[in-house]
C-alpha cells in the first residue's frame, strides 16, 4: 500500500526503526525537502501519545544543535510531523571513519552545550547515541530523536514490552535499573559516546543486550590507551556509575573539557578549582560551575573582568569574586577596578587616556614606543585581556598601533579577531536565552569594529532578542 500524506510527495524510506518509520518527502507547498515521521503502531495509544509527545517537545526548543521541527498533524487515523533534513550524515558514519580526539572534543562541547539547554527546560532526552546526532552539511551536530524525552524528573519506566528506555550500548546505570532520572544520564551516554569516539570501540559490550546492559551497571570505568590519558578524568567523570561522581550538569562538564582544551593560567586555574570554589552549591540550587556557565565562558572569550551578573545571587559570591580576582589579575589595584566594575554595572571598554590620567603614569607608560605597543598586545591576547582592564587590553594596544599605522596586518587581524569573540558571545547569549547580555555584547563588539560582517549579521537578525 503506498503511503499518502496531503500536501507531501514522498521519496524513499530513510529508516524503519521499532516504533516508527523515517521518510525523505517533499513539502509541496514550498518545494522543500524534509523528514516525515510516523509512528509504527499508529493504533497503539501509547506509542501514539510517546509520538506526539516527541513533537511537542521538539517544537518547543530552539536551538542551534537541536533538530527544528515544521509541522505536525494526523493523516487518517495515523500521526505524523515534519523536521528538517540534514545532508551531512549520523555520529555512526563518522565514527567508523574515525574522529580525532579535537573533533571529539568538538562534538562534545557542542552536543553538551545543547544539553545544558535542554536540561534547563526541564526535558531529558534519554537516548543520546550516535545515531540520534546527525550533520548539517557544515559540519555542525544537531540532536534528533526526542522520542523517549520525558519534560519531568518522574522516574524512567518500562515500556510494554518490558524493556527498558533508551540504547543497551549508552544506556546510564539508573536508567537501566529504571531509577528516577535527571540530566545526568544524558551526560553518562554521552561519555560513552566520547569514549567510542576515541578509541573506535565501545566500552560495554556482550553477547545481548542483558549482558551489556549488566557490563553497565558492574564492569569499571575503561582505561583509555597511553597516548589519550589526558582525557582519562573526563571519562571518568562522565561515566562514574554513581550519577553523584559524575559533573552535576552539562554545563560544568562543557566548562571542563573548555579547562582541558586550553593551555595557560586560566585552564589550569580551572581545573585546581573545579569541585571547590566554583563548585559551591546553596540548598535547593544547581552547582555554581553549571548555574553560570556564562561566568567563565565569559572569561575565556573576553577577559577576566566579563562575569557574569548573576553570579552576584549566590551565596559567598563576594568571596569568590575577590578569589578570581586575584587569580587572574595578579595586582591588586585591577582587582578593585574589576570589582568596582561589578557593582556598578560599567562594561569594559578600551578607552584612550586623558591628559590627567597619562600624567599619573610613569612617561614611559603614558607613550611607549611602537614595538612595545605590539609586545603588549600579543601579551594581552595570551592572558585574555581584549577590551579590559582599561588602557591594559590588546584592543587598546591595537588602537595605539592603528594610529601609528594604520594599514598594520597584526593589528588589524587582532582587531578582527576581538570582534569574532563578541560575536561568538552573542551566539551563545541567545542560545542560553540571554537576551540582555546579547545585546551588551553586540554593543561592545562593535564598538570593537563596527564594520564586522558576523556583528552586523547579527545586529539585523531578530534571533538573538
Amino acid at each position: 500500500m503506498t503511503l499518502k500524506i496531503p500536501g507531501y510527495r514522498i521519496l524513499r524510506l530513510i529508516a524503519d526503526g521499532g516504533m516508527a518509520s523515517v521518510y525523505l518527502a517533499v513539502q509541496e507547498s514550498l518545494d522543500r525537502r524534509v523528514v516525515l515521521k510516523l509512528p509504527k503502531k499508529f493504533n497503539d495509544i501509547f506509542q501514539s501519545a510517546r509520538f506526539v509527545n516527541e513533537g511537542r517537545i521538539i517544537a518547543s526548543l530552539n536551538h542551534h544543535n537541536i533538530i527544528t521541527i515544521y509541522d505536525i498533524g494526523v493523516a487518517g487515523e495515523r500521526h505524523y510531523f515534519t523536521m528538517e533534513y540534514l545532508e551531512g550524515g549520523d555520529l555512526e558514519d563518522r565514527i567508523i571513519k574515525g574522529i580525532s580526539p579535537d573533533d571529539a572534543l568538538d562534538l562534545v562541547e557542542a552536543i553538551g552545550g545543547c544539553l545544558e539547554y535542554v536540561h534547563r527546560k526541564d526535558i531529558i532526552h534519554r537516548d543520546i547515541k550516535p545515531a540520534n546526532i546527525l550533520f548539517h552539511r557544515n559540519g555542525t551536530p544537531v540532536l534528533t530523536d526526542f522520542g523517549v524525552a520525558k519534560q519531568t524528573e518522574a522516574d524512567s519506566r518500562l515500556t510494554k514490552d518490558g524493556t527498558a528506555l533508551g540504547s543497551p550500548y549508552y544506556i546510564s546505570p539508573e536508567q537501566a535499573e529504571c531509577k528516577p532520572l535527571d540530566g545526568r544520564a544524558d551526560i553518562y551516554s554521552l561519555g560513552i559516546i566520547l569514549y567510542e569516539m576515541l578509541t573506535g570501540k565501545k566500552p560495554y559490550t556482550g553477547s545481548s543486550d542483558i549482558q551489556i546492559i549488566i557490563a553497565h551497571l558492574s564492569d569499571p570505568v575503561p582505561s583509555l590507551p597511553p597516548e589519550l590519558s589526558q582525557y582519562q578524568e573526563l571519562i571518568d567523570r562522565m561515566i562514574a556509575k554513581n550519577p553523584d561522581d559524575r559533573f552535576a550538569t552539562a554545563g560544568e562538564m562543557v566548562e571542563y573539557i573548555q579547562g582541558v582544551r586550553h593551555a595557560g593560567p586560566f585552564a589550569s586555574t580551572a581545573s585546581r578549582l573545579a569541585g571547590s570554589a566554583f563548585a559551591v552549591r546553596t540548598p535547593g540550587q544547581a552547582d555554581l560551575l553549571g548555574a553560570s556557565r556564562g561566568t567563565r565562558l565569559a572569561f575565556k572569550k573576553i577577559n577576566a573582568l566579563l562575569l557574569d551578573e548573576s553570579i552576584l545571587r549566590f551565596a559567598g559570591a563576594m568571596t569568590i569574586l575577590l578569589a578570581i580576582a586575584l587569580v587572574f589579575l595578579k595586582t591588586m589595584p585591577l582587582m578593585v577596578a574589576a570589582v568596582e566594575r561589578m557593582l556598578t554595572g560599567t562594561p569594559p571598554a578600551a578607552v584612550t587616556m586623558t591628559q590627567q590620567e597619562s600624567a599619573q603614569h610613569p612617561k614611559e607608560e603614558a607613550a611607549p614606543q611602537f614595538e612595545q605597543y605590539l609586545v603588549r598586545a600579543r601579551e594581552s591576547m595570551e592572558k585574555l585581556h581584549y577590551t579590559a582592564p582599561e588602557r591594559d587590553n590588546a584592543y587598546y594596544y591595537y588602537q595605539m598601533i592603528l594610529k601609528k599605522d594604520p594599514g598594520n596586518e597584526e593589528a588589524l587581524k587582532g582587531v578582527a579577531k576581538i570582534a569574532d569573540i563578541y560575536a561568538d558571545l552573542v551566539v551563545w547569549a541567545r542560545d542560553m536565552l540571554e537576551y540582555r547580555k546579547a545585546e551588551e555584547y553586540l554593543r561592545i563588539g562593535l564598538k570593537v569594529d563596527p564594520h564586522n560582517s558576523r556583528l552586523l549579521e547579527l545586529q539585523k537578525s531578530a534571533d538573538y532578542k
